[in-house]
């Protein structure tokens, strides 16, 4: 049960890194807030589209090394980072040319918050992480099909933001558990988390380690979401009175299905 507990305690609170699907056979890493995902996926599946299609591999440093990555990069850092927040701010790009045009990027890196290089700690960290936004960059410059499948499951489906919404609806809905008359003044955050495992039993997400794959997708986030909306409403408006009722409406929310078309 204490490992139960810990695991859901950390589910709710922290920045989840979620594995995405991507397509049939790929994931990709992400976190949920911070939209920052793992560069070295989107390469490695780019790279698989372009060797069934007979292209040849790219490498990372091929990208990296091009002026217009940079500049896109920049308007980025502008707009989602913590550096160069004015139009007017940031690197000069031609200080970081070769004589052959291409950009040196190993120092130029350090200077941005919105794309990072890890070479140490855990295997699985290492490599080049990035935000959403130059992830998608980067599909597009390697494959179209990943192009057109990263767009699908980030902006389509808004992947990343039914699940943050998940996450500020559950922080509602658990202080609104503490205005229940039959759990006013208790401690009440075993009932926290046993909704938590609920909501994750109901959406046959419950055996994972961390953050399920299955859970990247957008339907399953919106249904989170959703529940918990619906639950806020009716603690809200006195609907629901007590802890019993409580889960007995929760029994009784369906699932939004995916359109047939």
């Amino acid at each position: 049960m204490h490992t139960n507990i810990r695991k859901a305690t950390n589910y709710i609170m922290t920045n989840q890194m979620m594995n995405v699907q991507i397509g049939k056979e790929f994931t990709v890493q992400i976190g949920h807030k911070t939209e920052m995902g793992k560069l070295n996926d989107v390469l490695t599946i780019g790279n698989e589209y372009r060797k069934r299609k007979g292209l040849r591999e790219i490498e990372m440093r091929e990208w990296l090394a091009k002026e217009t990555t940079w500049e896109f990069i920049l308007e980025v850092e502008r707009e989602f980072g913590n550096k160069f927040q004015t139009p007017d701010s940031g690197v000069c790009l031609s200080d970081y040319k070769n004589i052959y045009g291409k950009i040196e990027f190993a120092q130029l890196i350090k200077q941005f918050s919105v794309i990072k290089s890890q070479r140490g700690g855990k295997p699985e960290n290492r490599g080049y992480w990035a935000n959403l936004y130059i992830m998608l960059d980067l599909a597009s410059h390697l494959s179209s099909t990943l192009k057109l499948e990263m767009y699908k499951v980030f902006i389509n489906q808004k992947i990343l933001f039914w699940r943050d919404l998940g996450g500020e609806n559950f922080k509602e809905f658990n202080s609104l558990i503490d205005t229940l008359p039959d759990r006013k003044g208790k401690n009440n955050r075993n009932l926290y988390i046993e909704i938590s495992l609920e909501i994750r039993r109901k959406l046959s997400i419950l055996s994972t380690k961390g953050y399920n794959e299955k859970e990247h997708h957008a339907l399953i986030q919106e249904n989170r979401a959703e529940w918990l909306k619906s639950l806020n409403f009716a603690i809200k408006v006195g609907f629901i009175k007590s802890y019993e009722e409580l889960k007995d409406t929760f029994e009784k929310l369906e699932l939004i299905e995916e359109m047939p078309f």
